[in-house]
């Protein structure tokens, strides 16, 4: 049997090579890679409505620049609840902004007729006053099923309470305790809480420092951790993650209002930063008074607020 020996030879390339014909096949073979970047450029636009516009371009270049990891946690941290939430997020952001399909004000007022609802939020207003690692909060949504309004709180652990938890856990050791307080994870949160960089640089000088004993070392990291826990008591402090995880976990049949915390003080209004942060979302403060508590609503820096009396209030001390 006679073998044959088959030569191929490479046709001609009879595509146009001018430049914007490459450039156009370019595109057919990795048209997701600028997709992915113009969606993750437009994504970080509403990152940072309360900055000016500056700081607005200069924060979300930065965060185009870090999309990749962003993307890559929102879709890793509790998944599937923080990509679904995330999604959701960014429609809530644009009617957020345009007042377009917000729960109004009178819905949650009726959702607190009743005077069963109103024990049961002031129970938890109560039992929040032997919380002392941070503010108890979360995320306030209402369901219009039967004939009154719902209103649910979905309790969300600060960002500060599970920090705080952390330093407890490095406390045994200097080298891991310096670690975690100059991580770049801290610098915002200790920003939050209200901890200066130079209280963080003078505590790392000191422990590093071979001129004190073991004890003195290890009291030094304890006053360190008691000082946070002060600062702590009175924060409410949530990541973008727990916030995305935190919606994508709220039930069809709910629609989110916005974020609460309890402050336990008798009379205590929202923050200067409550408001503040009511231009991104709108914020529910729970607060005592002296014939029972006080909910205040806080869409973008406006104030509107409802009074609660109980038959026999607690006395604050």
């Amino acid at each position: 049997m006679r073998e044959e020996t088959l030569t191929f030879f490479p046709e001609d390339d009879r595509r146009s090579r001018s430049g914007f014909n490459r450039f156009r096949r370019f595109l057919n073979n990795y048209w997701l890679i600028p997709l992915i970047f113009c969606y993750l450029q437009l994504a970080t636009q509403v990152f940072y409505p309360a900055d000016s516009p500056l700081d607005r371009i200069s924060k979300g270049n930065r965060a185009f620049f870090n999309g990749v990891p962003i993307a890559y946690k929102i879709i890793t941290y509790d998944f599937p609840f923080a990509l679904l939430g995330h999604l959701y997020e960014l429609g809530v952001q644009g009617t957020y902004k345009t007042n377009f399909f917000q729960v109004p004000h009178k819905d949650i007022k009726a959702a607190l007729g009743t005077p069963d609802v109103q024990t049961t939020f002031y129970n938890r207003l109560v039992s929040s006053r032997n919380h002392h690692d941070s503010e108890i909060g979360g995320l306030l949504s209402i369901s219009y099923e039967g004939n009154t309004p719902k209103l649910y709180l979905h309790e969300i652990p600060s960002l500060n309470e599970v920090f705080l938890t952390r330093l407890r856990e490095a406390s045994a050791s200097p080298k891991d305790f310096i670690e975690l307080i100059n991580s770049k994870s801290s610098k915002d949160l200790f920003h939050g809480v209200g901890i200066l960089p130079e209280w963080v640089a003078s505590t790392t000088k000191l422990i590093k420092t071979s001129h004190i004993t073991e004890k003195s070392r290890q009291n030094t990291i304890l006053n360190f951790i008691e000082m946070y826990e002060a600062l702590s008591e009175s924060r409410y402090i949530l990541s973008p993650y727990q916030f995305k995880a935190g919606i994508g976990k709220i039930p069809f049949a709910q629609r989110f209002v916005g974020i609460f915390h309890f402050h336990n003080g008798l009379n205590e209004p929202p923050s200067p930063t409550d408001i503040q942060q009511s231009l991104r979302n709108r914020q529910i403060v729970f607060t005592f008074s002296e014939s029972g508590w006080t909910l205040y609503d806080v869409e973008k820096q406006n104030l509107a607020k409802i009074d609660i009396k109980i038959d026999k209030p607690i006395q604050l001390q």
